[in-house]
């Protein structure tokens, strides 16, 4: 599958309540400077954003959601060479190929110089801080300063996955304007047009949206590291406890924990935390068993933060996935 970076990506689907925001509010004259676009991993957060600079840039003119690369604009900004376009994110490891797990605080202060400039194009200057989340309280309160007093015809679009580790008066200045999962509908208009159709079967395919919650980035991880069968063994060793099937389940952390890259166990760990959380929801929407919703909700924590744990402290992921495994056993 050919998957183009979020500022190459010329179609957006859904979040149609968000694009009208941005609209309405550029028509109205009225534009607020500072937007925190938060919502979980992998529902279009940068992509929206780059849209929503193309949008300003064309002076309304190319549209959030079907983007038109003719326009001069976009052009530079698909080439990462727009001059009133400024873009923090994080650096990728030159030894990996991975992202690094933080936004330097360097370069978080490069932002208000950068907005205190006068536009070559037109008259806007935008920032795009990518993955706030990931800025730590320096590098935070290094841009704090330009989204209390940002200077007049400026625009610093935020994404987030989790909006709470940004501090309170970063989230207090910025207008709130949350992405929301997409439907099943949306995501098979999106795993389409990027052709995943064409990687597995249509039974397959309808399995990965289901289990994605809404996240075509998720949907994308579980299709590219082929989870679905490692996912139904996962299911079986779960369907025969609180029997353990010790074998099984050895010879399944092996499969997991020998890939090169980690896609695979953090595709399934999520899975499986995903399936603790539903627990959660069944025993609190179900009889009323206190109980039973207080052991679901001590499982759910102490297996997800087990995971966060290992990945913390680069821990065995054989030995994080037998424990957490080990642990819901003894839950049940």
């Amino acid at each position: 599958m050919n998957i183009p970076d979020p500022q190459r990506t010329p179609f957006l689907i859904g979040h149609e309540s968000a694009t009208r925001q941005i609209a309405d509010t550029f028509a109205s004259g009225r534009m607020p400077q500072a937007w925190l676009i938060y919502g979980i991993d992998g529902i279009g957060k940068a992509t929206f954003a780059y849209h929503a600079a193309n949008f300003v840039f064309s002076d309304g003119k190319n549209p959030i959601g079907n983007l038109d690369f003719d326009n001069s604009a976009a052009k530079l900004v698909a080439a990462e060479a727009h001059p009133d376009l400024f873009v923090l994110r994080r650096p990728v490891d030159e030894k990996t190929g991975e992202q690094k797990d933080s936004i330097p605080v360097d370069d978080a202060r490069k932002i208000a110089p950068f907005m205190h400039r006068t536009a070559t194009h037109g008259k806007w200057r935008i920032a795009i801080i990518d993955e706030a989340h990931f800025l730590n309280r320096h590098g935070q309160n290094a841009i704090l300063k330009i989204i209390e007093e940002p200077p007049e015809n400026c625009l610093i679009l935020i994404t987030a996955s989790t909006p709470g580790a940004l501090v309170a008066t970063i989230r207090s200045r910025c207008r709130l304007l949350p992405l929301e999962p997409l439907s099943k509908a949306a995501m098979m208009d999106v795993m389409s047009r990027l052709g995943a159709d064409t990687e597995v079967g249509e039974d397959d395919l309808s399995r990965i949206i289901e289990l994605s919650g809404g996240s075509v980035g998720f949907a994308l991880k579980l299709l590219s590291a082929e989870c679905l069968p490692v996912y139904d063994e996962m299911l079986a060793l779960l369907d025969k406890m609180p029997e353990m099937d010790v074998p099984g389940l050895h010879a399944l952390a092996d499969k997991i924990s020998r890939k090169a890259d980690a896609d695979s166990f953090k595709a399934i760990t999520k899975l499986l935390i995903d399936r603790l959380r539903e627990n959660v929801h069944t025993a609190a929407t179900g009889p009323a068993d206190r109980g039973h919703l207080d052991r679901c909700l001590r499982l759910w924590e102490k297996v997800k933060q087990s995971f966060i744990m290992a990945d913390r402290s680069n821990l065995d992921r054989k030995l994080a996935f037998i424990n957490a495994m080990t642990e819901i056993r003894r839950g049940i």
